[in-house]
């Protein structure tokens, strides 16, 4: 999130091997904002050819991950090195060129790369005169990819077209997946009563996310509390409609959780992982009168959810300290013999060694088909490919801009330099940060 002017402090130096030290960071008191390095010191880092590749590559995808305007003739200095991860962060930055950068963008090779080609399309539809038009085609287009035609709908929704709500509202029966919480996403920009019984009836086609997404936007909507009971709600919707009266009932100001949560975090899906912190600290005690240790805490609350979780679920446990740890090579089914397993994984698993957040979230979202991932952590990173939190920030940002996965944390008695790290992965990822003392 970039922060206004007036509030663009001078702060330390991020000396580390992943940014250069001669990044400026910007941010309030420790705890409180995340650092990060100023968007003049990213601009003169990526265009310095006395650079080494690496440098202006990372210079690259934090000028993505702030996604504000960039002059043409920077972004194409590093048209040779934008290769392999780094595609979809120079074609992001092409957008944020203007119309000039439309040859390039259209020249990129992005077949074989999702995010990248999704990048492009998103790009043409927002700077070409005839956008709207191929954001319509591609969208309608079923065998154009997934994430494609994520990009084509909120180019969309992002233009103000008017067809954006259409579209969403008539895919919320059609649609899963991706495309299926953009839909949903475009729909909470603006919610209103006429999104109530497209609403009510994608609670009665579907599970898991997408039902919990809808009751939560329902309640939002009406001020009434019903659970995930799609005959209660067209129930009232009817007699409301019966009535000739607005379907609203003041509100107390409460909100509904779902009736799942790990540890305070309510969960949405049922295709989910957990990154669990198994770094040494997590041996240290509660503090509390029960005796148990930050790892006996999160594994008890784990195993006491995993009984409660749909039949249907899927699901994974990474436990991560330098490195991860995974139950399973991916999600798997629920069951008796399953839960049984965990539990023994979760005994046999010894807190030891630092924090690599990254690595944790980097498997997380490997995890074919996940729709949730629930991250716990009682420090900071510490080790690993990427240590800065900003860094880790923008990579989440690429990995999950077009999917749409809800990412929550947990600060598990953690220090509070890293609430607002947490507190940001939450908040950009559709997800909540819960922190516990």
């Amino acid at each position: 999130m970039s922060l206004p002017g007036s509030a663009l402090v001078a702060a330390t130096l991020m000396a580390t091997t992943l940014l250069p030290s001669s990044l400026q960071a910007q941010g309030g008191r420790t705890g409180r904002r995340v650092p990060e390095p100023s968007h003049q010191a990213l601009v003169a880092q990526l265009r310095d050819p006395k650079q080494d590749g690496a440098t202006r590559m990372r210079s690259l995808a934090m000028l993505a991950y702030k996604s504000r305007s960039l002059n043409f003739k920077d972004v194409s200095s590093v048209h040779h090195l934008a290769r392999g991860i780094y595609l979809a962060d120079y074609a992001r930055c092409l957008g944020l060129c203007g119309a000039e950068a439309l040859p390039e963008l259209l020249s990129l090779r992005v077949k074989r790369d999702e995010d990248a080609a999704a990048e492009v399309l998103y790009a043409r539809v927002k700077l070409d005169p005839e956008g709207v038009s191929l954001a319509l085609t591609t969208l309608r287009n079923r065998k154009a990819k997934d994430l494609v035609r994520v990009a084509a709908l909120r180019a969309l929704a992002d233009l103000k077209s008017p067809f954006a709500l259409v579209e969403a509202l008539r895919r919320l029966d059609m649609e899963s997946g991706a495309l299926l919480f953009e839909c949903l996403a475009i729909l909470r920009r603006n919610p209103s009563d006429d999104q109530i019984p497209y609403l009510i009836d994608l609670m009665s086609t579907s599970t898991g996310r997408p039902a919990n997404e809808a009751v939560a936007m329902l309640q939002s909507i009406t001020g009434y509390r019903i659970a995930n009971d799609p005959r209660t709600w067209k129930h009232f919707y009817l007699k409301h409609k019966a009535d000739g009266t607005p379907f609203r009932r003041e509100s107390d100001g409460s909100t509904e959780e779902s009736s799942l949560s790990y540890m305070g975090v309510p969960i949405f899906s049922d295709r989910i992982a957990f990154a669990i912190d198994s770094s040494g600290s997590m041996n240290e005690r509660m503090g509390d009168t029960s005796g148990d240790t930050r790892s006996t805490r999160a594994n008890n609350e784990l195993i006491h959810l995993l009984p409660r979780l749909p039949e249907e679920a899927q699901f994974n446990v990474l436990f991560f300290d330098g490195e991860v740890h995974s139950f399973a090579d991916g999600l798997i089914p629920i069951d008796p013999e399953v839960q049984a397993s965990v539990g023994e994984f979760c005994l046999e698993n010894l807190p030891d060694g630092g924090t690599n957040i990254f690595a944790a979230l980097d498997s997380a979202f490997s995890q074919e088909g996940v729709e949730e991932i629930v991250l716990l952590t009682d420090g900071s990173p510490s080790m690993g490919e990427l240590i800065e939190p900003i860094e880790i920030l923008a990579r989440v940002q690429r990995y999950n801009r077009w999917r749409g996965v809800r990412v929550s944390a947990v600060a598990l008695r953690a220090p509070a330099k890293s609430h607002a790290f947490l507190n940001r992965l939450a908040r950009e990822n559709q997800g909540v940060c819960k922190v516990l003392r």
